[in-house]
């Protein structure tokens, strides 16, 4: 099994880039933003949203021929002044979410057996800067796959493990079963500490069953 898993690099669904050796472990994902694979659509989507809300709140004219924008510019009070600060910075948010999800993201895990190393660009992070992570292997433990939640595009999965009993996590929302059970099968491996999870494997077959009968629809569509 080790030496299958030498010489084989995987490609899960959210092209994961796995390798593992006798010595090292190396996880590599470079997906959109989130859990979303299909970010271009669901960006184009926020952005349209959030110009529609923001000309709707400013530029929009009222029963008078003006708009908010005008009654600020002529030291006029906004008509439910509250509201439209509430509704303007709720489409900011998704403005800068849309364009969040066009920007460079990724993570990397690389352990050895003296030194876990995690490799991401931040969620707040526009410019695609990389954020690196050391620590020694005597300070981590509890590697496991933890499930964060359920969404439209399905379960939300990530691998957490702790530092010194501080709760640290990777691949959040963009890992699946698969994926997580061959890292962690590796870490084990190299003598880290994997937690125990009794419902893994049966997550994993269950998903690799979506991901045929998903393969199956798509072939029977063409």
């Amino acid at each position: 099994m080790l030496q299958f898993l030498m010489r084989e690099r995987y490609y899960g669904r959210q092209k994961f880039d796995i390798k593992v050796t006798t010595d090292s472990v190396e996880a590599r994902c470079n997906l959109p933003f989130g859990p979303k694979r299909n970010c271009i659509l669901f960006s184009s989507l926020l952005l349209g949203c959030a110009v529609w809300g923001i000309y709707r709140a400013w530029l929009s004219s009222d029963s008078h021929g003006h708009n908010n924008w005008w009654y600020l510019a002529h030291y006029n009070t906004v008509s439910d002044f509250n509201s439209v600060v509430i509704a303007t910075v709720i489409y900011v948010l998704f403005l800068m979410l849309g364009i969040r999800l066009l920007c460079p993201a990724g993570a990397i895990l690389v352990c050895n057996r003296n030194q876990v190393t995690t490799i991401r660009i931040p969620w707040y992070c526009f410019t695609g800067r990389w954020v690196i992570r050391a620590y020694n292997t005597s300070d981590v433990s509890g590697f496991r796959l933890k499930f964060y939640g359920s969404g439209r595009s399905g379960n939300v999965y990530g691998i957490r493990f702790l530092v010194n009993g501080e709760k640290k996590s990777i691949f959040r929302g963009s890992i699946e079963p698969p994926e997580a059970y061959r890292i962690l099968l590796g870490l084990k491996s190299l003598g880290l500490d994997v937690g125990s999870d009794p419902k893994l494997l049966s997550r994993v077959k269950l998903e690799l069953l979506n991901r045929k009968e998903e393969e199956l629809n798509r072939r029977m569509r063409i």
